[in-house]
């Protein structure tokens, strides 16, 4: 007698929680990490971030550019288009629900299984820590020099355009619209151009041109996309002395933009991410600043760089310790701190890391500043408690099979030396710190 033929949601189950299925996803993960990180070389780790980590699918791979890293051959340019390979994303989320059906619904529920189911627990758990870092997490860069205050830092890699309206007295608030990136940095097509309106604007703004990476350079010749003399010159991606790609947050985009009034009356600019001022026109008598730049975020608190000082290992340029001395300014109560290397100060669900050092003898200020390196991160210590939990559910598993090797009471034998090794681990952590 046979048995009947499994039904087709069983097949599914069985399929998304089999053992094949995680082999193959930890396998591609193997791949695109290898790929991602020899692209890395020439396109930086922001592109090849995006492309092989952060998509569902990876559109391209640059074979030339994996084999120069590897030092094998260099065969000029060569990209092998695709849409077959999942990215990152993509595995992550399959290697969740593996993981779910797999290790924690599937998984036979006993004594013996209690520590894999656990540890199994906390992987998914890690799994979706990186899912709220990636779709929540805000970083970006704090600039100060010695006495100046602020309570605003600018994202790393995300840019915006801001409207403002010129207010009527410098006392009154500022406002400004704001175009997220998304809507125009696809826009790098000669003919590829967008246009905005608001209902409080009397004009309507369009963009075109978007270049990544690119300045405003004087007319030689003859060209229709020159505004007043100048035009968009897109720069190489590559630092030419170095032959490496450069920062993301090094580049500097511009674009063209054009304001149409209501009787038809047009201005044209360009905006760049680093020019003097932001462009400004007037429409039907009042002015507005339009202005391309990284998005800027608010601190719940402000921080005043008292003083800040460098260490370098003996003969050499190489940063050994940065420190800062700063005073962190919360609805005016102040508090004084040290910001280190690895050693942040937090509040108000921020982190502010010490990341770059500045003697002023470049700009020959002569006054020094720091830079610091601002996260937002609701998923801030979720992988540490993931990799605790890890450790707590393979201790209590290798205690139990111990136990019964040595023919004593599981349960008894394996939760006092949890709670035993827990104890001195905590008294030895709290004696170090």
């Amino acid at each position: 007698m046979t048995s009947p033929s499994p039904s087709l949601p069983a097949k599914i189950f069985a399929f998304l929680c089999s053992f094949g299925l995680a082999t193959t996803v930890l396998s591609l993960l193997l791949l695109i990490t290898f790929l991602g990180t020899l692209e890395q070389a020439e396109h930086g780790l922001v592109v090849s971030q995006a492309r092989y980590f952060e998509s569902f699918f990876v559109d391209r791979i640059d074979v030339a550019a994996c084999l120069r890293a590897l030092a094998v051959k260099d065969i000029g340019k060569f990209e092998l288009p695709l849409f077959i390979l999942p990215g990152g994303y993509t595995l992550m989320a399959v290697l969740f629900v593996n993981l779910l059906l797999g290790g924690i619904v599937r998984v036979r529920k006993s004594p013996k299984t209690i520590g894999v189911i656990i540890s199994h627990f906390a992987i998914l758990f890690m799994i979706a820590s990186g899912a709220v870092t990636y779709h929540f997490a805000k970083e970006g860069i704090l600039s100060l020099s010695e006495g100046q205050v602020s309570d605003e830092f600018q994202s790393f890699h995300e840019r915006v355009i801001e409207i403002e309206k010129v207010p009527a007295s410098a006392d009154a608030k500022r406002e400004a619209l704001v175009i997220d990136e998304a809507s125009f940095t696809d826009l790098g097509g000669a003919a590829a151009r967008r246009t905005f309106t608001h209902a409080s604007l009397p004009f309507e703004l369009t963009i075109s041109q978007w270049k990544r990476h690119a300045e405003p350079r004087r007319v030689t010749d003859d060209r229709g996309d020159a505004v007043d003399g100048y035009f968009v010159q897109e720069r190489p991606l590559i630092d030419p002395k170095t032959g490496q790609a450069i920062e993301d947050e090094k580049l500097f985009s511009a674009c063209l933009a054009t304001v149409k009034a209501k009787d038809g009356s047009e201005q044209k600019g360009i905006l760049w991410e680093i020019a003097a001022a932001p462009w400004t026109v007037t429409v039907e008598g009042q002015k507005y600043l339009i202005n391309l730049k990284h998005r800027t975020y608010r601190l719940p608190f402000a921080v005043r760089l008292d003083k800040t000082e460098a260490e370098k290992h003996p003969g050499t340029e190489r940063a050994r310790r940065f420190t800062s001395w700063v005073t962190k300014i919360t609805n005016g109560h102040e508090e004084k701190r040290m910001v280190t290397m690895n050693e942040p100060v937090r509040g108000g669900g921020y982190a502010v890391f010490q990341s770059t050092f500045g003697d002023g003898m470049e700009d020959g200020t002569g006054v020094k500043s720091s830079g610091f390196q601002i996260v937002e991160n609701p998923a801030d210590h979720w992988p540490l408690i993931s990799c605790v939990v890890v450790a707590e559910g393979l201790l209590l598993h290798f205690l139990m099979m111990l136990a019964r090797f040595i023919k004593t009471e599981p349960w008894r034998f394996a939760i006092g030396f949890t709670l035993a090794f827990n104890a001195a681990f905590a008294l030895a952590m709290w004696k170090l710190l």
